[in-house]
């Protein structure tokens, strides 16, 4: 690259290049020189006028008082290039207007993805995922991000961001097809951090969960997006994402009802929950667990479920492992809780607790299979009954 070349990042925080070097301003006597030569990057296509550049940077100062600030900030401005070992050349003044020399070969990082994500979203240019994921990495931030409040950047800073998530919703649903689901909740988290309002991401984040089977995440998900909606824009969530949500609990009660009894049933409980004397007298207790759910709003209730299906447990093992669970949650589980053992499973109703407990739970059951050696830890599930 020669010194008539610049490259030129402002998707974040802004610093050039010439091939040789990479400047940032950092040792610049003048921050507003700075600026001004950012917006003069920006408007390169045409001449700006001294009275443009006085009306944006200075304000609050008559036309005349402007423009001596404006010539001063300009010999800083020239000055600080020429500091850096650059030609004070690349930036021209002609009867009161102001522009970037046309002699010198300028890329810059924002126009590039300006461009691209038009291709992207007009269709107009083929994509492989590998090529939105480079293209992804072009926004390292907001356009011009040292400038968050000024005026001049707004809009196209708003345009860019926009496109940015485009991206990434593209990106997303091509990921989702792909069943690339741990990728795929990398950009969702991304531009989410970006658009916590976006409520196409909460729906493929619930979906792309409930496919990993993270249930829990999946519901606390649509909480977090319900409650973000109603706390700053005084909306509920669409229908869409409520449907989703119905989806998943549904499945996963019928999942549930699916479940067969092959274990013996004379564990010993010493406890105050209730020990069901079959999977058939379990289920019915769930029902009207859920009937009462949804006549009370205010009433909440868990349904823990500890999965053995994949672990080389016989029956023996599995009842001791039982004894050993209920004797070290006997003084949590208390008067109106139940506790079954199905198959290799073993479902708890746990009264008065919600999801926002479950961090709690899962760390007591960790903590429990670490205490007594349990190689064969099951898979914790946890839901909301409603």
């Amino acid at each position: 690259m020669s010194d008539k070349r610049f490259n030129f990042y402002g998707l974040g925080s802004f610093y050039f290049s010439n091939g040789k070097r990479v400047f940032n301003g950092n040792n610049w006597v003048s921050n507003k020189a700075m600026y001004v030569f950012m917006y003069l990057l920006f408007k390169r296509e045409g001449n700006i006028s001294s009275e443009k550049l006085v009306e944006i940077f200075w304000p609050q100062s008559d036309l005349e008082r402007g423009r001596k600030k404006l010539y001063d900030t300009i010999y800083l401005l020239r000055k600080s290039l020429n500091s850096d070992g650059l030609s004070k050349d690349i930036v021209e003044s002609n009867n009161g207007y102001y522009s970037i020399n046309s002699d010198y070969k300028i890329w810059t990082d924002w126009e590039y993805f300006d461009s691209k994500t038009d291709k992207l979203i007009n269709k107009e240019e083929k994509f492989e995922i590998k090529d939105l994921k480079n293209l992804f990495e072009f926004y390292r931030g907001n356009f011009f991000a040292d400038l968050n409040y000024a005026d001049w950047t707004e809009i196209y800073r708003e345009e860019l961001k926009q496109k940015y998530l485009n991206l990434i919703e593209i990106m997303a649903t091509r990921m989702y097809s792909s069943k690339k689901y741990l990728d795929l909740l990398y950009y969702l988290n991304k531009g989410l951090n970006f658009d916590p309002y976006r409520e196409k991401f909460y729906l493929l984040k619930i979906k792309t969960l409930d496919k990993l089977g993270r249930i829990a995440e999946a519901i606390n998900c649509f909480k977090d997006c319900e409650n973000i909606l109603k706390k700053d824009l005084g909306v509920p969530p669409q229908q869409k994402l409520k449907k989703e949500l119905k989806r998943i609990k549904r499945d996963r009660v019928n999942d549930f009802d699916n479940t067969e009894i092959d274990f013996e049933e004379n564990v010993r409980l010493e406890s105050g929950a209730m020990k069901c004397s079959s999977m058939k007298e379990f289920k019915s207790i769930f029902e009207l667990e859920i009937r009462q759910v949804q006549r009370d709003e205010d009433k909440e209730c868990l349904l823990v479920t500890l999965d053995f299906t994949d672990k080389d447990l016989n029956l023996s093992d599995l009842r001791i492992t039982v004894d050993k669970i209920a004797a070290k949650f006997k003084k949590d589980m208390r008067l109106g809780d139940y506790i079954c053992p199905a198959s290799k499973k073993i479902h708890l109703i746990l009264q008065d607790m919600s999801l926002d407990n479950s961090g709690v739970i899962i760390k007591r059951f960790n903590h429990f299979f670490k205490k007594h050696n349990f190689s064969q830890k099951p898979k914790l599930d946890i839901k909301e009954i409603n």
